[in-house]
């Protein structure tokens, strides 16, 4: 994957118009607050040191390839942009956990959750402010091996954030990248007991 800088500017016939690729992105995803879960997804990759994405155009069925595992990311917030900060915000809040096939559209593949941990992020500020994606004070993070949702949840397409409060702690920022380790090392350490 070949990163952009920004100053790559679109032509017409040739000739450079005045219109950057900065310009675009200023234009399309500038409202971050309905990017969470993109930001979500980049946060921890950058938190495991990742420096390019593995969810290319969100075609693959798992987000973050890590230490030989596939990593799921899911994100949940409070706050939309489309809401005032008056409006009272909801306290319930799910997050997607369907199977899926292992190859897009294909029946006979295996009907399963196709990675090995779930990491849930909420963004936890009922305001503008206090939910800003930047400030990585405003995010809760939630580390789950597949397996265990799997057991709680069989067939269900969804999980509450109350339920998954219930079954792991939340950490911050500081403390997710050994979250993730930890929770890597019980799943290959699993994976060796069931062969």
């Amino acid at each position: 994957m070949t990163f952009l800088q920004g100053d790559e500017r679109f032509s017409f016939n040739g000739e450079q118009t005045n219109m950057s690729i900065l310009d675009y992105w200023r234009w399309l995803y500038s409202d971050i607050y309905d990017l969470k879960d993109t930001i979500a997804e980049y946060i921890v990759a950058k938190a495991l040191g990742k420096d390019a994405p593995d969810n290319v155009g969100n075609w693959t069925l798992f987000d973050i390839s890590y230490r030989g595992l596939r990593l799921e990311v899911k994100e949940t917030s409070y706050f939309h942009s489309w809401q005032t900060d008056e409006e009272p915000k909801s306290k319930q809040r799910v997050f997607s956990i369907g199977k899926a096939y292992s190859e897009y559209g294909d029946n006979t593949s295996e009907y399963a959750r196709q990675n090995d941990i779930y990491i849930f992020c909420l963004s936890t500020g009922e305001t503008r402010e206090s939910s800003n994606p930047l400030k990585l004070e405003n995010w809760e993070f939630y580390v789950l091996p597949t397996y265990v949702i799997n057991e709680e949840c069989k067939d269900g397409k969804t999980i509450s954030l109350s339920r998954v409060r219930k079954l792991t702690d939340k950490v911050n920022y500081t403390e997710l990248k050994e979250k993730i380790d930890k929770c890597v090392d019980d799943v290959k350490q699993m994976s060796k007991f069931e062969k």
